[in-house]
């Protein structure tokens, strides 16, 4: 098969695979097991997170993948990574397509760096973490500048601009700065 014929048959799978997972609800334990799909080019969308962390901040991390906010926070900052696999570290293993999400300690951030585009149910999510932090940092993919290639990128939700940041303020929070990282948007929330 000639290497064009292979991607589109590779893409065609990866959207198959997104859409039952979106269906199913399901989160891809097999890609984020694989160290080898952390890609290095998103340091520099957690860089520009971190320095939006105050010193002296509790943070956890959802997706935590290569530990690299840990390393970018102030030395003051206590750092709790959790994700869908162990990381190490103290890894707090969740999977946040659960059908039941985990009780937590009390954080002053939650961080998603490129997290919540594979998240069925955001709002489920947020009105969950409510409960727990006082400001969460997200990267977002909006519609508005990520219309193709969703599906195959295995994102499983689609919103605008306006309609993540009501997903937010229907949970308690309210957007207080946002910023661009590539097509992307990095959002601060504040707990209202």
């Amino acid at each position: 098969m000639k290497k064009s014929a292979l991607s589109k048959l590779s893409s065609l799978q990866r959207k198959v695979e997104t859409t039952l997972r979106k269906f199913t609800g399901q989160s891809d334990f097999q890609r984020w097991g694989n160290m080898d799909g952390l890609s290095k080019s998103w340091d520099s969308r957690t860089l520009q997170i971190a320095k939006l962390i105050e010193p002296e901040t509790s943070v956890i991390e959802f997706g935590a993948g290569r530990l690299v906010l840990k390393a970018a926070l102030h030395e003051s900052c206590s750092y709790t990574p959790s994700d869908i696999v162990d990381r190490g570290e103290g890894t707090i293993i969740c999977d946040l397509n659960g059908e039941m999400l985990p009780l937590f300690q009390a954080y002053d951030v939650a961080v998603f760096s490129g997290v919540l585009e594979y998240i069925n149910d955001v709002p489920r999510l947020i009105l969950h973490l409510s409960n727990y932090v006082n400001v969460i940092l997200a990267s977002y993919a909006v519609m508005e500048k990520n219309k193709s290639n969703r599906l195959s990128g295995g994102w499983v939700n689609d919103y605008s601009l306006n309609q993540f940041i009501n997903v937010f303020e229907n949970s308690g929070f309210h957007c207080v700065h946002s910023e661009e990282w590539q097509s992307q948007v990095i959002f601060k929330f504040l707990r209202k």
